[in-house]
């Protein structure tokens, strides 16, 4: 017995507890013999008997036992039945570089819903080439390691299928979930989800039919099927759901994104969405849904990805080389930033086309070494298909004007470009807008009428 004093307890018990504590090592347990025997046959354990210890500050040895235990396997404590979605377990040659601090903040938000500290939102924005992807999934391979479900569902431009990246997700889920979860789910919903999700009839076999009524009605209730499902799958395990590319969602996946978000009371629920910012305009419908979820009162946050610093592009190469860079390579890296402002996946192109044309090689021992690189910086076809996709979408008339603005140089005046082509100031304005809402240029600060391309590279473009 013990006794309690203001919160606190006191006695021999206690002593003993702390005295055994202190003379274990690291992983091991000890009990006095009178706790294996108060427990009895209700105990499931192993005990060692390690005979009477003196302990510090007790007056007589006490007989203590070590209990036996096995740590359970890194993939047994509380893993899902659901496996990662193939597509995010694939680790590219060069994983994330110089994304410390963004790495942390998604860790700390699955943190929090994993302790059931409530549903999140995640938002990662960026330009094309800055890694979204692949930083989105380096931390869903490490969430699924330590037991949390992580489904994808992925938007596509030219797939406008209503529902297409929940479709994606939940059908990977129900494809793998336990059976009597499902069983549940359709107790309580019918076959709504079967609208969206066929592969749940392809696992269950026949369902109450969906019920027809009108248009709102239907999708209300689809609606709550989607919610009840992933709140049933959170009760389970920590979820996270990673929608890629919602600059490409279609309208009916971002209003059932904000149902979800705003409707889900699931305490373990991390929804985390990507998407290139470059790509909005006002009317875009990603757009009106972003203004609508960062309304919610809690629970949605922003990433804003840039490009990798100096040193980071240091740290790419050197990572993809297997080596630190001697002199030469270094010089290389500081090249390469000026060049790509740091994007990763310009890096990499530009890297790629310069060991293609030999201007970096591999010696006996497998060591970089970098040859001479003068006019060799020339933009890889690679580079060229994306920067020229955003650009063409702007169409004509404002592809004419950047072409024109680029003979002029990374920077360029307004009222220069005005005397180069034939356009007046306001229409030039409205194309300069466009280009910049496409990130391509932007206004120099402190100096207007002045602009300046993003990258070199789309200056060369």
């Amino acid at each position: 017995e013990v006794s309690r004093e203001n919160d606190d307890y006191f006695g021999d018990p206690v002593v003993e507890a702390a005295r055994l504590c202190a003379t274990c090592v690291s992983g091991q347990i000890l009990a006095a013999d009178i706790v294996r025997a108060t427990a009895g046959r209700r105990s499931p354990h192993t005990f060692s008997s390690l005979g009477g210890l003196e302990l510090k500050g007790l007056p007589e040895p006490i007989e203590t036992l070590e209990v036996g235990w096995e740590p359970l396997g890194a993939g047994a404590l509380t893993i899902s039945r659901v496996p990662l979605p193939t597509r995010l377990a694939h680790r590219p040659v060069v994983g994330v570089i110089g994304r410390e601090n963004e790495l942390a903040m998604l860790d700390a938000a699955a943190k929090r819903i994993a302790s059931g500290a409530g549903r999140e939102m995640v938002l990662v924005a960026g330009e094309p080439g800055l890694g979204k992807t692949t930083l989105v999934s380096e931390v869903a391979r490490q969430w699924n390691e330590a037991g949390i479900t992580v489904l994808l569902g992925r938007c596509d431009e030219e797939v406008g299928a209503p529902f297409r990246p929940f479709h994606e997700a939940l059908s990977h889920y129900v494809a793998h979930a336990d059976e009597d979860l499902l069983r549940s789910h359709v107790a309580a919903h019918g076959g709504e989800l079967a609208r969206m999700v066929p592969a749940l009839h392809q696992r269950l076999g026949e369902l109450p039919p969906p019920q027809s009524t009108d248009a709102d009605s239907e999708r209300y209730l689809l609606y709550a099927a989607v919610v009840g499902l992933f709140e049933a799958a959170s009760a389970e395990h920590p979820v996270v759901l990673v929608l890629d590319d919602l600059h490409w969602a279609d309208k009916p996946s971002l209003q059932l994104l904000r149902h979800l978000v705003a409707n889900t009371s699931s305490h373990r629920l991390l929804i985390l969405g990507t998407y290139r910012d470059a790509e909005l305009s006002a009317a875009h419908p990603l757009t009106e849904g972003l203004v609508a979820l960062h309304r919610e009162p809690a629970g949605v946050s922003s990433i804003d990805l840039k490009g990798l610093d100096d040193i980071g592009v240091i740290a790419f190469m050197e990572s993809a080389a297997g080596h630190e860079l001697d002199d030469a390579g270094v010089g290389l890296a500081h090249d390469l930033y000026r060049e790509t402002d740091g994007n990763p996946f310009f890096v990499a192109e530009v890297l790629r086309h310069l060991s293609e044309s030999g201007a970096i090689v591999q010696d006996a021992t497998g060591r970089w070494t970098t040859a001479s690189t003068e006019g060799r910086l020339a933009l890889p076809h690679s580079v060229r298909a994306v920067i020229g996709t955003r650009v063409s979408r702007l169409g004509d008339e404002a592809t004419k004007i950047l072409s024109t603005a680029s003979v002029i140089g990374r920077d360029f005046d307004l009222d220069l470009l005005t005397e180069t082509t034939a356009l007046d100031e306001d229409q030039l304005i409205d194309l300069l807008e466009q280009a910049q809402h496409a990130a391509l240029v932007n206004e120099l600060p402190d100096s207007p009428g002045r602009y300046g391309f993003s990258h070199a590279l789309i200056q060369h473009t």
